[in-house]
């Protein structure tokens, strides 16, 4: 689902980007209500709210651990901000939000952040929030970091389990000849939100520093935001001092630049066979979440359909004995669309062909459906970083 809006009255069409939170959640109620394919128009006072319906997620609805909500709740009272109280402002319950073990939609966390930013009116929130929590608040992810051999191989963990804590964020590892950009974005539509959470993640992945045998040795070159810079002053400086570097606004990425031999500093508790026992119970929990759900059974369709060199949209609704528009449907309930669901698939089955067996690398594009090496090496750089050779030897070298 694609949304623009715009003044009711004239102007220009603008990007959703510019939505409030208040339309998103209109928007979500209406687009339960709209049939696959059919384009709608909607006014809501003082706004025209065009919705084009496609693939693409609702992306309020998508979800967060509860757990790292519990942790940022903490995080928000060490900040004076009484939880509780603005959740019931909502007309939620904070037990049923921080105590119960569901994920909580991320239009719950636009909404308390609207509500923080109004109480304390603190314009780096994202940011002094992610120096408040702690790694456990990242649940497995959080563990697995600090048995890491280093920060590439954390940055890999997090592009292949991140979905367990977030179902918005994307991050990615892009190599440069002068530098490597860790990256990270928001899948949303509330600018205010995308604001606080990114530099709530960047935050959050400078503190893997600390896990260095040397922590204060500089490994930044540069901090890059989309957003714009804060309007205060101090506030711009507070960031650089934390930062110990440049940091830049209206970039086209948000993003960590970091020297190259960065993402080879040994982490000073590097535990290979506790990150493998980690990564076990990531996987365990992948398998177990929701077990019985449209999502997990489409998923296990997919990796079948995948292998057997069968995979379409049409296949899938076959396999899962409902019509491609009930299919349609239901991937929207779980927040993604078909590509998206294919490419995590292809990328769980490429990244065990390369570390499980010995198979060239054009036999693996081939198996995952790219008739030209080139073009399943593209992807897989796109996805992960790096090429699917490096990425085997790196594999490989962290048995040794």
């Amino acid at each position: 689902m694609f949304l623009l809006a715009q003044p009711a009255m004239a102007g220009n069409v603008y990007q959703g980007a510019s939505l409030v939170p208040a339309i998103l959640a209109s928007a979500v109620y209406i687009s339960r209500n709209l049939q696959p394919n059919a384009d709608r128009t909607i006014t809501t006072p003082g706004i025209l709210l065009i919705i084009m319906t496609d693939n693409d997620a609702i992306y309020s609805l998508l979800p967060i651990h509860a757990g790292l909500m519990r942790h940022l709740s903490l995080g928000l009272n060490e900040l004076g901000v009484d939880v509780d109280a603005l959740l019931a402002k909502e007309g939620l319950s904070a037990d049923t939000w921080l105590e119960g073990k569901q994920d909580v939609p991320a239009l719950v966390i636009e909404k308390l952040l609207d509500h923080c930013l109004e109480h304390t009116g603190n314009e780096l929130l994202g940011f002094h929030l992610a120096q408040c929590v702690k790694p456990e608040g990242f649940g497995v992810l959080g563990y697995i970091r600090q048995a890491c051999q280093n920060l590439h191989d954390f940055i890999l963990v997090c592009i292949r389990y991140e979905h367990l804590i977030s179902g918005f964020g994307k991050t990615r590892l892009i190599k440069q000849p002068d530098c490597c950009l860790l990256s990270w974005s928001a899948r949303t539509l509330n600018p205010i939100f995308e604001r606080h959470a990114t530099e709530f993640m960047l935050t959050a992945f400078n503190t893997t520093r600390s896990l260095l045998h040397n922590p204060r040795k500089p490994w930044l070159k540069e901090v890059r935001f989309r957003h714009a810079a804060p309007l205060s002053l101090n506030a711009r400086r507070e960031l650089e001092a934390h930062f110990e570097c440049r940091v830049r606004f209206n970039q086209q990425e948000s993003a960590l630049v970091l020297a190259p031999d960065a993402l080879n500093q040994p982490f000073l508790y590097a535990d290979p066979a506790l990150v493998d026992s980690l990564k076990q119970h990531a996987q365990s929990l992948e398998a177990s979440k929701h077990e019985g759900d449209f999502y997990y059974r489409a998923h296990r369709m997919m990796r079948e359909l995948i292998i057997s060199q069968s995979a379409s949209k049409e296949n899938l609704a076959t396999g899962l004995g409902i019509s491609t528009r009930h299919l349609h449907r239901l991937l929207a309930k779980e927040h993604i669309n078909y590509r998206g669901m294919q490419e995590q698939a292809q990328l769980t089955i490429a990244i065990e062909m390369l570390t499980g067996s010995s198979q060239t690398i054009e036999t693996i594009g081939v198996a995952l459906g790219y008739t030209e090496s080139q073009s399943f090496i593209r992807w897989f750089k796109k996805q992960t970083g790096m090429t699917p050779n490096r990425y085997r030897e790196s594999a490989q070298s962290r048995t040794l």
